[in-house]
């Protein structure tokens, strides 16, 4: 499958795809970002899996009036969720960090996708990172 195929058949909520689709794969963007704060539980069979508790991190105006606006993260580890959702029944797809964010320092998990809200955990250097509102900051490869 194309990186093509994949945006125009299999995902919803967008944003713009002459900028997210390229040969590499599609580019997805930052629709939130949340910190823990509360720990997690997990298990072997599944049966005890309690996600730990997050909140949402703050976005602030870099300039007065500006459309976007930012994200001003300290060092840590925090959760991404991203603007783009998988169809149902999609084939499995790879979200790894794009070159864009390794160049700040940053990395994202890379995790498998399937189907529906595609969710990553970011870490952040030392020396913290500015994120802008719908920043392409992974990219999703088809693996079929």
């Amino acid at each position: 499958m194309t990186p093509e195929e994949l945006f125009d058949n299999w995902l919803e909520d967008t944003v713009y795809r002459d900028k997210q689709v390229d040969a590499a794969g599609v580019h997805l963007t930052v629709g939130q970002i949340h910190a823990a704060h509360s720990r997690g539980r997990l298990d072997f069979g599944g049966s005890e899996l309690k996600p730990c508790g997050t909140h949402p991190i703050e976005l602030t105006e870099r300039t007065p009036g500006d459309q976007y606006a930012w994200w001003r993260l300290e060092e840590g580890t925090y959760v991404v969720r991203f603007n783009e959702t998988l169809k149902e029944g999609a084939p499995l797809s790879l979200l790894v960090g794009n070159r864009r964010l390794l160049a700040c320092g940053c990395a994202i998990a890379a995790t498998v996708c399937t189907g529906g809200e595609m969710r990553s955990v970011l870490t952040v250097p030392g020396c913290g990172v500015h994120i802008k509102q719908n920043a392409r900051i992974a990219l999703l490869r088809p693996l079929v």
